[in-house]
C-alpha cells in the first residue's frame, strides 16, 4: 500500500506543476494580449479624439478586458495552486499522464478505479500493488513541459517592439497624451491644434508693483496673426515681437493674475502670474530734538529723511510700513542696525549726530531682503565761531571818549562780550570790562570808551573786543576783533589842544564870513541890476544859480564850523568862573546855527529862477539879503564873543600854568642836591619861556578884539622872574646850592605873585565889564521905550488923518527921524552884543523886524499906500515892545548876577525887590498867553475869566509885598515909590474892567521898567543886600560825541533768513550761507 501512497503523492505534485505551467502561460498571454489591447485603446483615442462618453466606454471596456484576462490567465491558476478551488482530479491527471507516457496508458487510471472499488480483495490489492510498483518508476512531473510555453513569448514581443519604435521615432506623445486623455475620460479634450502656446518666461513670479512682460512663442505648423490674453474677464491683444513670438506688458502687478491665451479659436491652458508681496515704507517721520543751548524747539519732518541740523541733535526716525518684517539703518561709518519694532507695521530708531552722514533705510520680509532702500543725507552743521564786526571813530578822535559800534552774530546766541584793554607793549596789564548785550543770535552793541573803567592820563592803550558764543557741545568759542590803539592825553595836553582847535575854527569862520559878505554884496548888485531890466535873460538865470550854489556852500560850511565850535566848547573842562559864559556862548552858537538854515528860501529862489518871474524873484532876493545881513551880524557877534572867550580861557590857562610852575620851582628848591640839578632847572626855565610866548600870544589875540580887554602887560614881572630863573641855573651849574635855592625860592615867590596879580586883574576886569554892560543896557532900554512912545504917538496921528492931511509930509519926516533914532539904538545894541553873551538871537530878530517894517512903512507912505503904512507902523511898535520886554528881562538877570547889585536892605527877608520884579514878569507872560487864547477863541470864556481873576489876585498880592518891601507901612517912602504903587493899582482896575488887551500888556511892560529903575536907584544908595550863592564845586569831563551810524548793515530784516531754518535743499542752504558770508566780508571792508 505504500507504493500506492507514493503514486498519490506524485499525482498531487503533478497537479501543482500543472497549474504552475498554466500560470506561466497565463502571464505570457496576459502581457501580450493585455498590452496589445492597451496599445489598441491608445491608438483609438489618438486617432479618434473620442468625446468623454466614448472615451469613458473605451476606458471601462479596457478595464473589463484586462480584468478578464487577468482573472482567466493569472487569478484562476493561483487559486487552484493555493487550493482555494479544486482543479483537475486524480483521474483527469492520470489521463494526462497516460497520454504522455505510452507505457502508462490506462494503467494508472485503472489502478485508481480499483482503489475506489467498494469490495476489496487481496487480488485487487495485489493488482494495485503490482501496478503501483510498475508506475512508481515513472516520473509523472515530466508530463508537464514548461518549455512548451516559449511559443507564447513571441506574442509578447509584438507590443514591446511597437512601443520601442514609437519611442525611437519620438512619437511618445501618441501614448502619453492618449493615455492621459483616456485616464481623464470625463474631461473634454479637443483634437490638437496646428500650433501650441509656449511660455518663454523662466518664471511667472513678479515682485508686487513691478512691471512684467509675458513672452509667448507659437509652436506648430501654423502661426496665427494675433494672440489674445484673457484675465480678469477682459481680453487684450499681445504685441507681435517677431515671427512666432508675442509679448504683453503688465505695467504694475499688485495681485496674482490667472490668465489663458487664445488664437484662431485655439485656447491654451490656464496660467498664473504670482505676485510677491513687497516690504514698503508708507510713512516716514523724523523727530528732531535740538540741543538745549540752541534755543530751537523740537521739530517733526514728514516724508523725508534729509535735513540740516545743529551738531548734537538727537534724531528719532519713525517708520510706518506694509508687509515688512525688518527695517535696517545703514551708513558707511558703522555696521547696519535694525529698527525697533513697536507694533506690526511700526518701527523706530534713534541716534545723536555729531557729524554729517549719508545713510540708507532698507526694508525686508521673508521673500525679499533689503528690497526698498531709501537714500538720505543729514548735514550736521557745527556751531561756527561767533563773528564780530566793529567800527570806531578812534582814528579820527584825538581826544576824549571813543565810540565803538558793532554787530555780533552767532548760530544760536551770544553768551557775552568783553572789552579787553592793556598798556601798549605791556600785555601783562590786561583788564576786562563786560559790555551789556542781548543773548540773541545777532545783536548790535554800542560802547563809549572809557565808560565804566578807569584809565591813566598820559598812557597809550591797546584794546579789542572778545565775543563768546553759547556752544554747549564743543564748549564756548570766542572771536577777537581787530586791535585798536588809543592815547589818553593829560589834562594839560587836552586844554592846549582844545584851545588850538578853537583858535583854528574861529579863523576859518572869519575867512568864510568875509567870503559870504562879498557874495551878499554881489547879490545886492544883482538885485539892483534886475530892477533896471524888464525881462530876466538866460545869463541872469545862470548868475543867480551860481549865487545860490555859493550860498548853499557857505551855509554848509557855517553849519559845519559852528558844530565844530560848539563841540569844542562842550569838551572844554568845567571851570567855575567860566561855566556860565561857556553855557551862554553855546546857546548863542546854537541860535546862530538855526538862523543860518534857510534851505526853504533857497529852494523858492531856485523855483522862481526856473519860472523867470521878476517881481517875485526880486522880493525873494530882498528877503535873502535881509536874512544874510542878519546872519552875518549874528556870526560876527559869535566870532567876537568866541574870541573874547578864548582870551579869557587863555588867561586862565596861563594863570594855572604859572601857579603850577611856581609850585614846581618851590618843590625843586626844597629837594636835596641829587634832585636839585641844573637839568631840572633848565627844564623849568624852558617852560617859563614857553609861558612868555603864551603871554605874547594872549596880548596879540586880545588886540584883535574890537574892544580889547584890560589885560595887564606884566613885562617887568616876567623879566624879574626870568632873571631869577637864569641866576638859579648858573648857580646850580657852579655847584652853589645855597644861592641857587635862594634864587629858586625868589623865582617861585614872584611867579606866585604874578599869578595872583594876573588873576585879580582878570576878575576886576570882569566885574567892571558887567557893571558897564548893565549901564549901557539900561540906557538902551530907556531909549527904546522912548522910541516906542514916540512911534505910538506918530501911529495915532497917521490913524486920525489920511494922505491929504496938511501934516502928512511932516509926519513922514518924523517917521524918518524915528528910523534914524532906532538905528542909533541898534548900533548901541550891536556894540553891546559883541561883549554880552546873554543877549539871545531873538533880540536880533526883533531888531531886524523893526528895521524891516520901518522901511516898509516909509515906502508905503511915500507911494500913498496909506493903510499898509499904518499896518507896518503897528508891527514896528510890536517889535519894539517885544524887544523892550526881552531887554528888560536881560537887564534884570544881569543885575541879579552882578556882585555889585542886590536886594533891598529893609523889608521882608522872605521876599525882596528882585523877587517882586521876577513875579511881575511871570504875570506879564500869563497875560500874553491869555491874549493869545482870546484871539484864538474870539471871546473871553468862563475859563479865561477865572484866569483873569487869578492874575488880578496875584497883582494885588505883589502890590502889598512891594509896599512891605519899600516900608510904606511906616510912611518911609522913597522917591518914586508912590508912583510905582499907584501904577500897580491902576493896572489892577484895568484888568477887571477891560480884561486881556494890548494896552494892559504895554502898561505891564512899563511897570517892569519902572521897578528896574527903582531897584537900580536903591542899589546906588547901597540899601540892598548882596545875594550869595554856592556853585557846584564838582568837575566833570565834558565829552561831545556825534553818535556813529552803522551803515551798510548786513543784519537787515529780509536777511535774518541766514539764521532761520529754511525749508531748502542742502545745496541751496549752502548757497544762502555763502551769500551772507560775502555780505559780511563786504561789511568788514567798509570804511567808517
Amino acid at each position: 500500500m505504500s507504493n500506492f501512497k507514493q503514486i498519490k503523492v506524485k499525482l498531487q505534485d503533478f497537479i501543482i506543476k500543472f497549474y504552475f505551467n498554466e500560470l506561466i502561460k497565463g502571464l505570457l498571454l496576459f502581457f501580450s494580449l493585455g498590452f496589445i489591447y492597451f496599445i489598441i485603446t491608445l491608438f483609438v483615442e489618438h486617432l479618434l479624439w473620442l468625446k468623454p462618453i466614448a472615451r469613458t466606454l473605451l476606458f471601462w471596456i479596457f478595464i473589463v478586458v484586462e480584468l478578464a484576462l487577468f482573472t482567466a490567465y493569472i487569478l484562476f491558476p493561483l487559486i487552484k495552486i493555493i487550493g482555494l478551488k479544486k482543479g483537475i482530479n486524480e483521474f483527469e491527471a492520470s489521463k494526462i499522464i497516460g497520454n504522455h507516457f505510452p507505457e502508462v496508458k490506462d494503467k494508472l487510471l485503472n489502478m485508481l478505479q480499483l482503489q475506489r472499488f467498494d469490495q476489496h480483495s487481496e487480488l485487487i490489492e495485489a493488482s494495485i500493488e503490482q501496478k503501483s510498483k510498475e508506475l512508481g518508476r515513472i516520473p509523472f512531473k515530466h508530463a508537464i513541459d514548461f518549455s512548451k510555453n516559449k511559443k507564447f513569448i513571441k506574442y509578447t514581443l509584438i507590443p514591446v517592439v511597437f512601443w520601442m519604435l514609437v519611442y525611437i521615432t519620438d512619437n511618445r506623445t501618441i501614448f502619453t497624451d492618449s493615455f492621459a486623455r483616456v485616464v481623464q475620460y470625463n474631461t473634454q479634450f479637443d483634437p490638437p491644434a496646428p500650433f501650441a502656446f509656449l511660455i518663454l518666461n523662466k518664471s511667472l513670479r513678479v515682485v508686487e508693483g513691478d512691471p512684467f512682460t509675458l513672452e509667448v512663442e507659437i509652436v506648430g505648423n501654423t502661426i496665427p496673426e494675433d494672440v489674445k490674453i484673457i484675465f480678469l474677464n477682459n481680453n487684450y491683444f499681445l504685441n507681435n515681437a517677431e515671427q512666432g513670438k508675442f509679448q504683453y506688458n503688465f505695467s504694475s502687478i499688485k495681485k496674482s493674475i490667472n490668465f489663458y491665451l487664445e488664437a484662431n479659436g485655439v485656447i491654451s491652458k490656464n496660467f498664473k502670474i504670482n505676485s510677491i508681496p513687497t516690504p514698503v515704507i508708507t510713512n516716514l517721520k523724523m523727530v528732531l530734538k535740538y540741543p538745549n543751548y540752541t534755543g530751537k524747539k523740537g521739530e517733526v519732518i514728514q516724508n523725508t529723511g534729509n535735513s540740516v541740523v545743529p551738531q548734537g541733535t538727537k534724531i528719532s526716525w519713525l517708520v510706518e510700513t506694509n508687509q515688512t518684517k525688518e527695517v535696517s539703518f545703514n551708513n558707511d561709518q558703522q555696521e547696519s542696525e535694525n529698527f525697533i519694532q513697536g507694533t506690526k507695521n511700526y518701527f523706530s530708531y534713534s541716534k545723536q549726530l555729531f557729524e554729517s552722514i549719508n545713510y540708507t533705510i532698507s526694508t525686508s520680509n521673508e521673500q525679499l531682503e533689503n528690497y526698498e532702500s531709501l537714500n538720505f543725507a543729514i548735514q550736521v552743521v557745527s556751531d561756527d565761531y561767533p563773528k564780530i564786526v566793529v567800527k570806531s571813530d578812534i582814528d579820527s578822535v584825538s581826544r576824549g571818549p571813543v565810540q565803538f559800534i558793532g554787530q555780533l552774530t552767532d548760530d544760536y546766541g551770544i553768551q557775552k562780550l568783553q572789552f579787553i584793554y592793556y598798556r601798549k607793549n605791556l600785555k601783562t596789564t590786561i583788564k576786562k570790562h563786560l559790555v551789556d548785550i542781548s543773548n540773541a543770535t545777532f545783536s548790535d552793541f554800542y560802547y563809549v570808551f572809557p565808560d565804566g573803567i578807569l584809565i591813566e592820563e598820559g598812557v597809550a592803550y591797546e584794546m579789542y573786543f572778545e565775543v563768546f558764543d553759547n556752544d554747549a557741545v564743543n564748549g564756548n568759542k570766542k572771536t577777537k576783533s581787530r586791535v585798536f590803539s588809543y592815547y589818553n592825553k593829560t589834562a594839560k595836553e587836552l586844554k592846549e589842544e582844545l584851545l588850538k582847535d578853537q583858535k583854528e575854527t574861529v579863523s576859518k569862520i572869519s575867512k568864510t564870513l568875509e567870503k559870504s559878505k562879498q557874495t551878499n554884496l554881489e547879490i545886492q548888485k544883482f538885485k539892483k541890476s534886475l530892477l533896471d531890466k524888464t525881462v530876466i535873460n538866460w545869463n541872469d538865470t545862470k548868475k543867480l544859480e551860481a549865487f545860490l550854489k555859493r550860498q548853499t556852500q557857505y551855509q554848509e560850511m557855517f553849519q559845519k564850523l559852528t558844530n565844530k565850535l560848539e563841540n569844542n566848547l562842550k569838551e572844554q573842562p568845567e571851570k567855575e568862573d567860566l561855566k556860565e559864559k561857556k553855557e551862554e556862548l553855546q546857546k548863542r552858537i546854537d541860535e546862530v546855527r538855526k538862523l543860518a538854515k534857510h534851505e526853504k528860501m533857497l529852494e523858492e529862489l531856485k523855483g522862481l529862477t526856473e519860472k523867470l518871474t521878476k517881481e517875485e524873484l526880486i522880493e525873494k532876493l530882498k528877503d535873502l539879503t535881509n536874512k544874510n545881513k542878519q546872519n552875518t551880524l549874528s556870526l560876527e557877534r559869535i566870532l567876537e564873543l568866541t574870541k573874547r572867550f578864548y582870551v579869557e580861557q587863555k588867561a586862565n590857562q596861563i594863570i594855572d600854568k604859572l601857579e603850577k610852575l611856581a609850585d614846581k620851582e618851590k618843590k625843586l628848591s626844597k629837594s636835596d642836591e641829587k634832585e636839585n640839578t641844573s637839568e631840572k632847572q633848565e627844564q623849568i626855565n624852558n617852560e617859563f619861556e614857553e609861558l612868555k610866548k603864551e603871554f605874547d600870544e594872549l596880548n596879540e589875540q586880545n588886540k584883535g578884539l574890537k574892544r580889547p580887554l584890560n589885560i595887564p602887560e606884566s613885562k617887568e614881572e616876567t623879566f624879574d622872574i626870568d632873571k631869577e630863573l637864569n641866576k638859579a641855573l648858573l648857580e646850580l651849574k657852579d655847584q652853589q646850592q645855597r644861592k641857587a635855592k635862594k634864587s629858586q625860592k625868589s623865582a617861585s615867590k614872584k611867579m606866585k605873585e604874578l599869578s595872583k596879580s594876573f588873576e585879580q586883574s582878570v576878575m576886576a576886569m570882569e566885574g567892571e565889564s558887567i557893571d558897564e554892560n548893565i549901564d549901557n543896557l539900561r540906557k538902551i532900554v530907556e531909549n527904546l521905550i522912548e522910541f516906542s512912545f514916540q512911534q505910538e504917538a506918530l501911529l495915532d496921528q497917521f490913524s486920525s488923518s489920511d494922505n491929504r492931511h496938511p501934516e502928512y509930509s511932516k509926519n513922514i519926516k518924523q517917521q524918518h527921524k524915528l528910523k534914524e533914532y532906532f538905528e542909533h539904538i541898534d548900533d548901541s545894541l550891536y556894540v553891546l552884543s559883541l561883549r554880552l553873551l546873554r543877549m539871545s538871537s531873538t533880540i536880533q530878530k526883533e531888531v531886524s523886524d523893526a528895521h524891516y517894517y520901518l522901511d516898509e512903512s516909509l515906502l508905503n507912505f511915500t507911494e500913498n499906500r496909506f493903510d499898509l503904512g499904518v499896518s507896518n507902523q503897528q508891527f514896528v511898535i510890536t517889535a519894539a515892545n517885544n524887544l523892550a520886554n526881552s531887554l528888560s528881562d536881560l537887564l534884570e538877570s544881569l543885575m541879579n548876577a552882578s556882585p555889585s547889585f542886590g536886594s533891598g536892605k529893609g523889608g521882608s527877608q522872605q521876599f525882596r525887590l528882585p523877587d517882586i520884579i521876577q513875579k511881575q514878569g511871570e504875570l506879564l507872560d500869563r497875560v500874553k498867553e491869555g491874549m493869545k487864547e482870546k484871539m484864538k477863541l474870539g471871546v473871553e470864556g468862563e475859563q479865561m475869566s477865572g484866569e483873569l481873576y487869578e492874575i488880578y489876585k496875584q497883582q494885588s498880592l505883589l502890590r502889598e509885598l512891594l509896599k512891605e518891601v519899600l516900608g510904606m507901612e511906616d510912611n518911609k517912602t522913597r522917591n518914586g515909590s508912590n508912583n510905582v504903587v499907584k501904577k500897580m493899582e491902576e493896572l489892577e482896575m484895568e484888568l477887571i474892567e477891560k480884561g486881556f488887551t494890548d494896552d494892559i500888556i504895554q502898561k505891564m511892560i512899563r511897570l517892569n521898567y519902572e521897578l528896574l529903575k527903582f531897584e537900580h536907584a536903591g542899589i546906588e544908595q547901597g540899601e540892598y543886600l548882596q545875594r550869595k550863592s554856592e556853585s557846584n564845586k564838582m568837575k566833570y569831563i565834558n565829552s561831545t560825541i556825534k553818535k556813529l551810524k552803522l551803515q551798510n548793515q548786513y543784519f537787515n530784516f529780509n536777511e535774518i533768513l541766514n539764521r532761520q531754518s529754511l525749508p531748502l535743499r542742502t545745496i541751496y542752504k549752502k548757497r544762502v550761507q555763502e551769500y551772507f558770508e560775502a555780505k559780511q566780508l563786504k561789511f568788514k571792508n567798509d570804511s567808517i
